[in-house]
């Protein structure tokens, strides 16, 4: 008679029963306390066949228009993208542990760049918008808070993982700090920093997209009207120029990240 080898321990059998009805408590109070009306959806769910069929008309009528508006937000985001890069090449050796001038410094930075990233690219708009107004330049600088923080953010990772005998060479030698980092660890960053550069890139065109739509300008703003005037076909056309703009961007930054390798 061939003896049965338990897979899994019934302690870990009970901790995963506890863990999945734990799940399904909170699911369920959440519903609960958001108070969802599930009798309105369910009796307007005949809508939905309505209105999804007026999606699939297109309205060519004002392409014009929406891809000059479409390059706008793709100019913001090369803007934020480039003033933001700029911003923090110089924040991410100071606060790197292994090239900052103080660890007080360090610590500075990272906590900031912590705040900055744990804000939502939308609120830093909103924020921006409310300072300067509606418009192009709102888009640009609310797009560098958050370019500001993702690069930063990366780029000391990167370069806290260089090789420290390259550091303690060149401190040997004599060299100073812009010379540590200028002839010791860019020439090993140039990769990192181009990969995360043109990651970034392509988030920054999505949210510019998206942040248009809060005042920031571009092609979500002529979005946002489409869709305060129920102009389905025009809404549809947006959203496809959209997808292939993203679509064309993304295998872009794709042959960018090979030739890189």
């Amino acid at each position: 008679m061939e003896a049965k080898i338990a897979v899994s321990s019934k302690r870990e059998k009970v901790t995963t029963l506890v863990i999945g009805l734990g799940l399904i408590s909170l699911f369920a109070a959440s519903l609960y306390f958001l108070k969802l009306d599930v009798k309105t959806f369910v009796s307007r769910f005949d809508s939905v066949g309505a209105v999804v069929p007026k999606f699939f008309v297109l309205d060519f009528s004002d392409l014009g228009t929406i891809i000059s508006e479409l390059f706008v937000s793709l100019c913001m985001a090369v803007a934020g993208l480039a003033l933001g890069f700029v911003i923090s090449i110089p924040l991410s050796f100071l606060g790197a542990s292994n090239t900052t001038l103080h660890p007080l410094l360090a610590g500075l930075i990272k906590g900031i760049v912590g705040i900055v990233r744990a804000v939502p690219a939308l609120i830093w708009i909103l924020i921006v918008v409310a300072s300067l107004g509606f418009g192009n330049t709102a888009g640009v600088v609310g797009l560098i808070f958050p370019t500001t923080g993702y690069l930063t953010k990366s780029f000391i990772s990167s370069i806290e993982e260089q090789d420290p005998a390259i550091i303690e060479t060149m401190k040997s030698t004599g060299a100073g700090w812009l010379q540590l980092i200028t002839e010791g660890l860019l020439p090993g960053l140039t990769n990192p920093i181009l990969s995360w550069t043109s990651i970034r890139l392509e988030s920054n065109i999505a949210e510019s997209i998206s942040l248009g739509m809060v005042g920031a300008g571009g092609i979500g703003m002529v979005l946002t009207r489409s869709i305060g005037k129920y102009e389905y076909a025009k809404i549809s056309t947006i959203i496809l120029v959209i997808f292939v703009t993203m679509i064309t961007v993304e295998l872009l930054i794709g042959q960018i990240k090979k030739a890189i390798r």
